[in-house]
């Protein structure tokens, strides 16, 4: 039987707890929120959770630990957990565009060591990507189009005394790499890591941010080319009805990547 530890409650770790209820393979759930309310009532609400103040230490009882916080989370738990033999999925993949931090994560990996699971996130695509990834890309463009309340509240915006709620119409707001991506945005844009990932890396993948008033939905547009040809892929997603600045998917993805993990079937990659 499986034993997890879920380092964050809010919305995506929610559904995970909502999901895993559900899975006979899954014994045991610890749960850790940095706002300790948040672990106390995920405790509360289902069967499987129990409470732990500890996250470090709870991981000799586990086998599978799932980050679902932030960036913050990951840099102090991530390289604890591989480094312990423990499989780690991630959701905050925009700390490993720090180059030292995603070395070390990734020096625990491998045949007969850890494993690291990245599930797609709030967008279509990663495994055509991964495919055409095996011969020559020639460029991965990523454009984030976010309603205001998809934005409030951004480092980036509040860093540039950006409000959200004074566009009146369609604006480029960033336009970098994904490794500046993932430092601005580092709520916001994770899905440009995970492509960075699978294709060019953190210094040749661009990336575009807009804000759009007229909008409501989340939307990315991805676009490759490469040896293998072209491809656009372009997802509007709904946000989480709990926070405007997560995508419906991304919470969707990691329990698609748990259910994976759990049956040992991968079909796609």
């Amino acid at each position: 039987m499986l034993r997890v530890l879920l380092i964050g409650c809010g919305f995506i770790g929610s559904t995970l707890l909502e999901n895993m209820e559900k899975m006979k393979e899954i014994d045991r759930v610890l749960v850790f929120d940095a706002f300790e309310e948040m672990s106390r009532k995920a405790a509360e609400k289902f069967s499987k959770a129990s409470q732990v103040s500890d996250p470090l230490a709870s991981m000799n009882d586990v086998n599978l630990v799932i980050e679902a916080a932030s960036q913050d989370a990951v840099r102090e738990f991530g390289v604890a957990a591989l480094s312990r033999g423990k499989d780690l999925m991630i959701m905050s993949v925009g700390a490993l565009g720090d180059d030292s931090l995603r070395e070390r994560m990734l020096s625990y990996t491998g045949y007969r060591k850890a494993n690291l699971f990245i599930p797609s996130g709030a967008i279509f695509g990663t495994s055509g990507l991964a495919s055409a990834s095996s011969a020559h890309i020639d460029s991965v463009l990523l454009e984030t189009f976010k309603p205001p309340a998809g934005l409030t509240g951004a480092d980036y915006m509040v860093e540039h005394g950006l409000d959200p709620n004074s566009f009146e119409k369609r604006t480029l707001i960033f336009e970098g790499t994904a490794r500046d991506a993932v430092r601005a945005f580092p709520k916001n844009v994770n899905v440009s890591a995970t492509l960075s990932l699978l294709g060019l890396g953190f210094d040749k993948t661009k990336v575009q941010v807009f804000i759009d008033p007229k909008i409501k939905r989340n939307i990315h547009r991805v676009m490759v080319s490469g040896d293998f040809g072209k491809a656009e892929c372009t997802v509007e997603n709904l946000p989480s009805p709990e926070n405007p600045r997560t995508s419906y998917l991304a919470a969707l993805s990691a329990v698609a990547a748990l259910k994976k993990i759990v049956s040992g079937r991968w079909i796609g990659v």
